[in-house]
């Protein structure tokens, strides 16, 4: 992109139809979704390509944050089409951006659980998260491009019964965030949860994918993971590759003895894990599969794919 790239001092975020400045797009800290958790939200990425930046599958992310409102009952105001339309402007505004957040949050002040003043108020904003964000935080931010990877035993994935997994909310990743950050505390980079039965299920903050002995690629059944967006287009890549992908229950012993592990997310696309639980993913390098994945994954995002021209939205 030819033109100076803007700072989170410059940035404009869009908030229920109209920009406003990166430092005043706030809410009051008694904000019935900060304290209740129950603000719905939506990341996707913006990418370089030959004919200039791209959001990576808009509308779909769109609709799964429509879907995580009709879940949790926050009464969304705005048609898809509307919020595809804003993200993209969000975009152009702010350039450079290589990220965009969409939030759905209830900013009332309130006293009771369920709101007085159910109106819901959307924020978008699209930025560069190491100038924008990482930059100004204390502390080492933690990425890495291989992951170690711990099974957490102590803490399940979240339930259906309780709150579906499919619905993205602030709510549903605090106890996944508790794991991660012991995890973390124990050296490795990241964790897998386990489901009320003992099967896989995702990461905190993305979908899990192993291969077999047998060269089999599986993933956990959609009734138990976040519908992660990256996980289905590399589900879609795989079988444009000729390659089966089986949505069943993985057990932790799957993973361990697995010929390679990886996961899939928004932020990193296909993220090869080398270590389980201190050992080795077979012989501790990525694996055939996972390379050609990751670089399929690559070359549609980068605009270079001709069969999948049609997830990319130019902005």
């Amino acid at each position: 992109m030819s033109e100076a790239r803007a700072t989170s001092v410059e940035r404009t975020i869009w908030r229920d139809g109209h920009f406003v400045a990166w430092r005043d797009a706030t809410v009051h800290v008694l904000a019935q979704s900060l304290q209740r958790g129950s603000l719905a939200f939506d990341y996707l990425s913006v990418y370089e390509t030959a004919r200039g930046p791209a959001a990576f599958r808009l509308r779909d992310h769109v609709e799964r944050l429509a879907t995580t409102c009709r879940i949790v009952g926050l009464p969304l105001a705005y048609p898809v089409e509307t919020l595809v339309e804003a993200a993209a402007e969000t975009v152009r505004r702010n350039h450079g951006a290589k990220s965009v957040k969409i939030s759905a949050l209830i900013p009332s002040v309130e006293v009771e659980l369920v709101p007085q003043d159910e109106r819901v108020s959307v924020f978008i904003a699209a930025y560069d998260s190491g100038p924008d964000i990482i930059a100004h935080n204390p502390g080492e931010y933690r990425r890495r491009d291989v992951l170690s990877l711990k099974i957490e035993r102590e803490k399940s994935a979240r339930r259906e019964d309780i709150l579906p997994p499919h619905a993205k909310v602030g709510g549903n990743y605090t106890a996944a965030m508790t794991a991660k950050w012991r995890a973390r505390r124990e050296g490795f980079d990241d964790v897998v949860l386990l489901d009320e039965n003992g099967f896989v299920t995702e990461g905190p903050t993305a979908n899990l994918f192993l291969v077999d002995a047998d060269g089999r690629l599986a993933t956990p059944p959609a009734n138990k993971v976040l519908l992660g967006i990256t996980r289905d287009s590399v589900i879609r890549l795989a079988r444009a590759n000729g390659i089966h992908c089986a949505e069943r229950d993985i057990t932790p012993d799957e993973l361990t003895v697995a010929a390679e592990v990886f996961l899939t997310g928004t932020s990193v696309g296909v993220w090869p894990v080398l270590r389980v639980d201190g050992g080795a993913v077979a012989s501790g390098d990525v694996g055939p599969m996972t390379t050609r994945l990751r670089d399929r994954y690559r070359a549609v995002v980068r605009g270079e794919d001709p069969d999948f021209q049609h997830w990319l939205h130019y902005i």
